[in-house]
This record gives structure tokens, sequence and C-alpha cells, in this order.
């Protein structure tokens, strides 16, 4: 087990991780959702919604949803495993593009277009496909750049 004195703190990883997915996304209407299980199988979620301008100057956030999105985040390094962000953005067009992200040790990482898809339109339950989403546009996360202006593996 890593020595916690060295680690960084969960919550500003966390927060950094955010501010990576808003940079990522760029301008629009986007809904983010970050899931996550337990060793033991219990489940977390907690979503936001987020308004970005152009010129990224102002971003309209949801504070108690950024909250807990950014809380449950951070719990991904300590208690939660299997943890995943889904970003869904509304274009113009009345078509919604839907990224995801696999978590690991709190920090986004890239999934593919066909994981998203997989993610969408495959019962968990029975294993069955299960129609898409009408007007919606499956795509792969994009690698996230850290504060430091690299990415993290």
């Amino acid at each position: 087990m890593p020595d916690p004195t060295t680690l960084p703190d969960p919550f500003e990883t966390a927060a950094q991780a955010f501010g990576a997915l808003l940079d990522a996304l760029g301008p629009g209407h986007h809904h983010l959702l970050c899931s996550a299980y337990t060793p033991l199988g219990s489940f977390a979620s907690a979503s936001t919604t987020i308004e970005c301008t152009p010129d990224q100057d102002h971003v309209d956030a949801d504070y108690e949803g950024w909250l807990m999105f950014c809380h449950l985040l951070a719990q991904t390094s300590i208690a939660f495993r299997g943890a995943t962000i889904f970003t869904r953005t509304y274009t113009t067009t009345s078509t919604s593009v839907l990224r995801g992200w696999s978590v690991t040790n709190g920090w986004p990482h890239p999934m593919t277009a066909n994981d998203v898809y997989t993610a969408y339109c495959i019962d968990p339950a029975t294993g069955e496909p299960t129609p898409p989403e009408p007007d919606t546009d499956y795509q792969a996360g994009t690698p996230l750049t850290t504060a430091s202006g690299g990415t993290r593996h």
C-alpha cells in the first residue's frame, strides 16, 4: 500500500480532473455523471450539469452537483473501484454526444467509442443488446491534461 503522506490530496486531484474534463469538453451544455462501486458491491453516483461559454471564461455550474461529483471522484482513489464518468453534450441540432472515461486511482482515462456504446446499449443484467438512444453520437473520451500540462497514467 502506498504511503498516504506522499499521495496527492484526493479532492484536489478530483477538482483538477473535473477542470480537465471541462477543458476537454469545450463550450456547450454538458451533463456529467460519475458512478462507482465498492469491492463489496455498494454503488454510488453523482451528477452535475455545466454550461461553458465559447471562450471558456465563464462556466455556469450547479455548485452542489459539482461538490458531490468531485467528492465521489475523490473517493474513487480511496474506497470505490470500477468507477466511470460519462458526459453528455447537447448540440444545437437536437442531438447529443456521449463520451466516457474509466477512473483509475482517482483519474479519468478515456474509453473507446465502442466501450461507451457497450456501456449504454448492453443490458447489464442480461447481457442482451438494447437499442441505441435516438439522436445520440457515441464517442471516445479524450485524454485529459493535468494542471502541469501532462497526462496521468
